[in-house]
């Protein structure tokens, strides 16, 4: 009885062979011997239960029923193939890239000079930035939910929760917030402010220090202007402390006495499956341990 399911290395043998000059031909193609090649032909002539070449004459002609099958067969082998190539160029590129939204301040101030110890330990995964707002508003949060749901980042680093059951998020630190400047003033006089108005942290300022926030002349400046603005002016300006480890801030004075913790922590976020691509766990992993140990930076 013949097999039901046709060997597939015959099946590809039979392939090379049906568009070969000759079974040495054929054999030279797949580097094996010419006796090979009749011995995969003719033992997939008997799970076929057909001849698939001429056995009268000397001459390398397919019977009609070799005629039907072998077209057919190159095609799906050669569609084969190119899945295969494309597997491939999927497991050098996208599943060791990774897309990270990282806000500007943190990757500037504090990311950027660690980023060679995490290439150290995986060198195999490569990483593509963009950025986002580091104290997202509640619509900003959701282009983040969004991007990653639709996996047009993999990891999204940001200060508060997001609301959305289907994206994992792992607490990173809690931030404290320090005035500095060149050389800070006298509490009690009224200060020059390198600051958004509008952002969380002014806001969470003015309410624990409110006579303060009514002294303040303010300079609009986004976080990341107001402190490279520092280096040229008497103001003051937030930040977040883990910032201040970098060369550029470390002259900077600080303010024990105007400092606070923010009420919410900062998260890095991935979107929720049943399992995480490995290079992904890598990165969450190691920016957790570098963020628990940056006291000691």
């Amino acid at each position: 009885m013949s097999a039901k399911h046709p060997s597939l290395n015959a099946l590809r043998v039979f392939a090379i062979a049906a568009h070969a000059q000759s079974f040495k031909h054929a054999a030279q193609q797949l580097g094996v011997s010419q006796s090979a090649i009749t011995r995969q032909i003719q033992a997939l002539e008997q799970q076929l239960g057909t001849r698939l070449f001429q056995r009268d004459n000397r001459v390398h002609a397919l019977t009609p029923a070799g005629h039907a099958l072998a077209p057919e067969l190159l095609r799906l082998f050669r569609d084969l193939e190119h899945t295969i190539d494309r597997v491939r160029d999927i497991g050098d590129s996208e599943l060791t890239t990774l897309r990270l939204a990282v806000p500007d301040s943190l990757l500037r101030w504090w990311l950027a000079s660690r980023l060679q110890q995490f290439s150290a330990l995986y060198p195999h995964v490569r990483l593509q930035f963009s950025t986002v707002a580091m104290y997202p508003n509640s619509h900003e949060k959701a282009d983040i939910c969004s991007h990653l749901q639709h996996e047009l980042i993999d990891i999204a680093v940001h200060y508060g929760k997001l609301k959305d059951k289907n994206v994992r998020q792992q607490q990173l630190y809690q931030p404290t917030i320090t005035a500095v400047a060149r050389q800070l003033p006298n509490p009690e006089q009224a200060q020059h402010w390198l600051v958004d108005a509008q952002q969380l942290l002014w806001q969470q300022f003015s309410k624990s220090f409110p006579s303060v926030a009514q002294q303040a002349h303010i300079q609009q400046a986004p976080h990341q202007s107001a402190l490279d603005l520092l280096a040229h002016s008497n103001a003051v300006a937030l930040t977040d402390s883990l910032f201040l480890s970098h060369a550029q801030l470390s002259s900077l004075q600080r303010s024990p006495d105007w400092s606070l913790t923010l009420p919410e922590a900062v998260y890095v976020s991935y979107k929720e499956r049943s399992r995480q691509p490995v290079a992904l766990v890598a990165f969450s992993k190691w920016l957790e341990s570098r963020l628990s140990a940056h006291h000691g930076d």
